[in-house]
């Protein structure tokens, strides 16, 4: 019988064939001590990233016929994941020493806790903002457009983003940014993979939603860190460059999808935050009567 598998890392390739070979020499100089393998979903096969696959150990290539996105992507390696965890990886970040044995401590002692991300760091060491409350239905236009120079725009996405709270401590959030989730088999088998209607942004928070609608936490944890060498593609050029972005195109497109369904619907963190409060004051009432 084969030993279990603790950690099954998977990426998803577009274009980002270079990155991945820097993806992978760093989990090899990281050297977890805990299994684990490598899945890389191909939605490029032409790009060559089989042959970069070539010079490293236990990593499974699955070539796909087309680009089927990052998230139906993403649930094609779930498929095959032997692991009792998941890490849902870019192939843009590397791997801090340590950090993929935190993650995995620290959701074992957890096991409320549905998602958990790490630390994210620009490759200058600067703080990468990672972890988010949700998102509000003109917040593209804020991010995107020259409504984003106006004050009230700024601080909008500034609340969004998190800025203002600490990113030294482990706190819950309403999301994380899908670059690097780490979360259990089982609870994905229970809420649900990502849903394929989004081919690119906001499949992480809707699936961040959906564990706080099932009552699992989604927890930012800073004692996991990784380097995240991210370009938003959507924000490439100025605005009438912007306007002809196929990517913004495709950001919007999700954020309207994204929007419509869950129209009307209540912050799930904050209900299940609300729940455990009610419960603790019912506990401490009957424990004083």
């Amino acid at each position: 019988m084969s030993a279990k598998i603790d950690v099954t890392i998977i990426i998803v390739h577009t274009f980002e064939k270079n990155l991945v070979r820097q993806t992978l020499r760093g989990l090899r100089r990281a050297a977890p001590q805990v299994s684990h393998e490598v899945i890389v979903v191909d939605n490029n096969p032409k790009a060559g990233v089989k042959d970069v696959l070539r010079d490293f150990e236990n990593v499974l290539h699955l070539p796909m016929e087309r680009n089927l996105g990052f998230g139906a992507g993403m649930n094609r390696g779930i498929a095959h994941a032997k692991g009792r965890y998941i890490l849902i990886f870019n192939p843009d970040i590397v791997i801090r020493p340590g950090s993929l044995e935190k993650m995995t401590e620290f959701m074992d002692q957890n096991p409320d806790v549905g998602i958990c991300g790490p630390k994210l760091l620009n490759p200058d060491g600067s703080l990468q903002y990672s972890c988010y409350r949700q998102p509000h239905i003109l917040l593209p236009a804020y991010r995107r457009t020259p409504i984003g120079m106006f004050k009230f725009a700024r601080e909008s996405v500034r609340h969004y983003l998190m800025i203002n709270e600490s990113h030294h401590q482990e706190m819950d959030v309403d999301s994380l940014i899908g670059a690097a989730l780490f979360t259990r088999v089982e609870d994905l088998k229970e809420v649900g993979i990502f849903d394929e209607r989004f081919f690119m942004y906001y499949e992480d928070n809707d699936l961040c939603r959906r564990f706080w609608s099932a009552g699992k936490r989604v927890v930012y944890q800073p004692r996991a860190e990784m380097v995240h060498y991210h370009r938003r593609a959507s924000a490439d050029g100025n605005f009438f460059t912007q306007l002809f972005s196929r990517f913004v195109w495709i950001q919007i497109h999700s954020a309207l999808k994204y929007f419509h369904k869950y129209r009307g619907a209540e912050n799930p963190r904050l209900n299940y935050q609300n729940k455990k409060t009610h419960a603790a004051g019912s506990e401490s009432i009957v424990s004083a009567s």
